[in-house]
């Protein structure tokens, strides 16, 4: 009985490599997608969370100072932050968008409300900061005009820079507005794209006008 050459060895141990490299890659290819989609329901997650907190009315405590009927949301920009905020300013209740911010038609009284649908960096209550680990980022988010108009972080004409949402009793509905040339844009959905650093696979975490929030696993179709 002769037995393996070293020809034959190296044969069976060249398949053995193959077969293990394979395998590891596509448990790690694997892992990384669970995860990936594990960050994006974290995201919908706080947005959802921020709706409770809007629909509940909570009050606001800043400095010792309580705010009522204040609304809560949630801030995007492109890289590996997002901001979970209560909308306390201006304090003083009204209109101040127009109509854009819903609800805000009572100046005084228990229905009057602050805020202006929008995160003020230094002035609004920062509830969370989240921050991504493990290489993810926010690589892009969009939203639809009341026009019919797409507006997106990564277009060129059409460009935002950045993404409120924002939710205030007694209204069912979210508030969400695109920051465009240093104003605001009122937008009828959002689409929060949450990718690799180095690119590749995306979740996309949407949030509708009507309050609907899900993850998607490649583009928002709401």
């Amino acid at each position: 009985m002769r037995g393996f050459t070293l020809v034959e060895m190296l044969v069976v141990l060249g398949i053995m490599i193959v077969i293990t490299s394979i395998t590891i890659l596509g448990q790690s290819t694997f892992n990384k997608s669970l995860t990936l989609t594990d960050t994006a329901y974290t995201v919908a997650l706080s947005v959802r969370e921020s709706q409770s907190l809007g629909l509940s009315g909570r009050k606001v405590t800043v400095a010792g100072i309580p705010t009522q009927n204040a609304g809560y949301g949630v801030y995007f920009t492109e890289g590996n932050t997002y901001v979970q905020f209560a909308d306390i300013y201006p304090g003083k209740p009204g209109d101040d968008l127009g109509g854009d911010c819903p609800g805000h038609t009572v100046n005084e009284g228990p229905e009057s409300r602050p805020g202006n649908c929008l995160y003020d960096v230094g002035e609004d209550s920062v509830m969370k900061t989240y921050r991504f680990d493990r290489g993810f980022n926010v690589a892009r988010f969009c939203g639809e005009s009341t026009a019919g108009t797409q507006y997106c972080s990564d277009s060129g004409s059409n460009s935002i820079t950045a993404l409120h949402v924002v939710f205030l009793r007694p209204n069912t509905e979210s508030s969400i507005m695109g920051w465009r040339s240093g104003a605001p844009i009122e937008l009828v959905n959002a689409e929060i794209y949450i990718e690799p650093a180095e690119g590749g696979a995306s979740r996309g975490v949407c949030i509708s006008k009507v309050g609907q929030v899900a993850v998607a696993t490649s583009t928002c179709s709401l």
